[in-house]
């Protein structure tokens, strides 16, 4: 499974954030963010992965 199949190719809606959070694709998706949604959090298998989104990338790991 790869990230397009899950995220659309742009930022989440408030409503898709929160169907994503109640569905069964990982064990967990947070974010600090509220309405327009371009950065999450996912964990998933005991590791957590930092998404960012940018048009020119799409979404993509987020190294701090």
């Amino acid at each position: 499974m790869s990230l397009s199949d899950v995220l659309p190719d742009r930022p989440l809606t408030a409503d898709e954030f929160e169907e994503l959070q109640n569905s069964d694709t990982f064990d967990h998706v947070h974010t600090g963010e509220s309405g327009r949604i371009e950065t999450l959090v996912i964990e998933m298998d005991s590791s957590e992965y930092m998404l960012h989104f940018t048009p020119e990338n799409g979404w993509h790991k987020h190294e701090h």
